[in-house]
C-alpha cells in the first residue's frame, strides 16, 4: 500500500494505537544521547509549540496505520537578522514501512512545510552512522555542522 503524508494534530499522534511502539523503535534507532534515556514524549510541550505557531507535526501513514512522523520546528535566527530557519525535530518511519519512498515523501513534505512558513532552509538531523546521514548528501543535503554533547547534571 502506498505511503501517504498529512500534516496531524498532536492528538492523533499520541491516541495512535501505534504511537508507543514508533517511539519505542525511534529510541532503539536514534538515541544516541544517554542523557535522554527513559525521557518520554512530552505532550503538552507539543501541544504548546504548535499552538504558538513553532511546530508543524507531520504523519506517515499506511492505510489507517501511524508509520512515522516529523515535527519540523520554525525559528528566527536572531543572530542573522531573525531569519527564519526550519529544523527537523524528529524524522523517523518505522523500518517496516521504509521501502517505497515513504522517508523521501516525508522528508519533502517537511520542506514543503519550510517553504510555506517562509523558512530559507531545511535542517536535518540524522544519526551518526545512520542511514538518513548517509541519505541526505544524494538527496540535496549538505553537512553544516556537528553536534556536540556534554552531560552537565
Amino acid at each position: 500500500m502506498e505511503p501517504t503524508i498529512r500534516t496531524i494534530t498532536v492528538d492523533e499522534a499520541f491516541d495512535s494505537p501505534v504511537f508507543a511502539a514508533l517511539c519505542d523503535e525511534y529510541r532503539t534507532e536514534s538515541l544516541r544521547n544517554p542523557h535522554l534515556i527513559g525521557a518520554l514524549p512530552d505532550r503538552a510541550g507539543y501541544e504548546r509549540m504548535v499552538d504558538a505557531g513553532l511546530l508543524y507535526p507531520l504523519g506517515v501513514f499506511v492505510g489507517d496505520e501511524l508509520a512515522g512522523i516529523c515535527a519540523v520546528l520554525i525559528t528566527p535566527v536572531l543572530h542573522f537578522g531573525g531569519k527564519l530557519i526550519a529544523s527537523t525535530e524528529t524524522l523517523f518511519i518505522a523500518e517496516a514501512h521504509r521501502a517505497g519512498g515513504a522517508g523521501m515523501k516525508l522528508l519533502r513534505a517537511a520542506e514543503a512545510v519550510a517553504i510555506h512558513a517562509g523558512a530559507g532552509g531545511l535542517y536535518v538531523t540524522a544519526p551518526t552512522g545512520g542511514r538518513l546521514e548517509r541519505l541526505l548528501p544524494h538527496v540535496g543535503y549538505h553537512e553544516t555542522n556537528r553536534i556536540f554533547f556534554r552531560g552537565l547534571i
